[in-house]
């Protein structure tokens, strides 16, 4: 079976949670003797690998199309159209990415049967972002593909979001993101807080920065902040000019985007990974983190109250107070309760989201398609 992705962002890119979710998902489809087909764009990507050539590996057939302007990905889109006819099935991801909304349309007029995972996009403080480019393609594709698709939810909220926009009648599957469950990396460190994922104003910063800014106890402890990622040029900017307004110069740190080994050292030497958004679907770093042991705070903007039912980490409010008696709350906790937190992380990731134990889940959604 030929299933399509038609995807803004793929691994090697780091650019995104999909770009990763997705690599290891068809990393496992076809060990199953599945023939996934990624068409991305170049988002991310280091410069010296291949763009608008077609490459075999691991994950099956996959082009990353050079593409000047997300808003207008033509050459990846035209890629994604002349794909779409020798698809058994078709994978979008994003309900407002072009190239994805627009093989939808192709997709559904050719009868293709198709899965559409919305990442977050539906929630409401996503949708007041470019709101008025927003409206009109929700309101085509309730018109034009109505209830026609399988939508892909990650959590019971985003469930409610598909329902929300696309009525009772929505076929939904819901299914968590899997990771493909990292080696251990040695724990070296253990005195930073760690911040990892994109610079956007949906992530939390610009209150977790005034939580710490305020907090004596974290100012007067060894611990630091290291923030690891990046965004556009000019929020990355306000987020650094509001670490020096704040007094945070010694406190905080920009470690840049990091991947790979680095990447996972950077994770099994965190304190704490913190995740203070005002929403998110999934949040593929909170499985990351645990995989390596390190506990974690996610907002409770975020589907992650497990975290404390399982006693994982903490599941908090993002406003700064609330995100500064959490930080009080995990720096004086005793020893004992600290490696408490710690055993439990990656035997939970091993039993619930390893991508290799759950894959059939999706394969049994690809069959039922077709």
């Amino acid at each position: 079976m030929k299933v399509f992705f038609p995807v803004e962002v793929f691994y090697p890119s780091q650019a995104g949670g999909p770009a990763n979710s997705v690599y290891w998902l068809t990393k496992e489809l076809v060990n199953e003797g599945y023939e996934p087909v990624i068409v991305a764009s170049d988002k991310g990507l280091a410069n010296g690998h291949p763009r608008n050539r077609w490459v075999e590996n691991e994950a099956g057939r996959v082009i990353h199309v050079k593409t000047r302007w997300l808003n207008f990905p033509i050459g990846q889109t035209l890629r994604s159209l002349a794909n779409l006819g020798s698809a058994d099935v078709v994978h979008l991801s994003s309900v407002f990415y072009p190239a994805a909304f627009a093989t939808a349309f192709a997709a559904r007029a050719l009868k293709k049967k198709f899965v559409w995972s919305p990442r977050g996009e539906l929630d409401a403080a996503a949708l007041s972002y470019s709101g008025a480019r927003k409206s009109p393609i929700l309101w085509l594709i309730r018109k034009l593909i109505g209830s026609y698709p399988v939508f892909h939810s990650t959590c019971d909220e985003e469930t409610e979001y598909i329902r929300g926009h696309f009525g009772a009648d929505a076929k939904i599957v819901q299914i968590p993101n899997f990771i493909e469950v990292p080696p251990v990396a040695e724990r070296r460190g253990g005195d930073y807080f760690l911040f990892l994922g994109r610079f956007h104003w949906k992530k939390g910063i610009e209150n977790l920065l005034p939580a710490l800014s305020t907090n004596e106890t974290f100012l007067n402890s060894k611990y630091t902040l290291k923030l690891a990622g990046k965004g556009q040029p000019a929020y990355e900017q306000k987020l650094r000019e509001l670490v020096d307004e704040l007094g945070l110069r010694e406190k905080v740190e920009f470690v840049g985007q990091v991947e790979g080994e680095a990447k996972q050292q950077l994770i099994a030497g965190a304190f704490w990974t913190l995740m203070p958004s005002y929403t998110e679907n999934f949040g593929l770093v909170v499985l990351e983190s645990l995989a390596q042991n390190t506990p974690v705070l996610a907002s409770t903007g975020t589907p992650w109250q497990v975290l404390e039912t399982e006693r994982l980490g903490i599941w908090t409010g993002n406003t700064p107070e609330e995100l500064s008696n959490a930080v009080t709350r995990m720096i004086e906790m005793s020893d004992a309760e600290y490696e408490d937190y710690r055993s439990r992380g990656r035997p939970f990731v091993e039993e619930n989201y390893d991508v290799r134990k759950n894959i059939g889940r999706w394969v049994d959604v690809y069959r039922n398609l077709t």
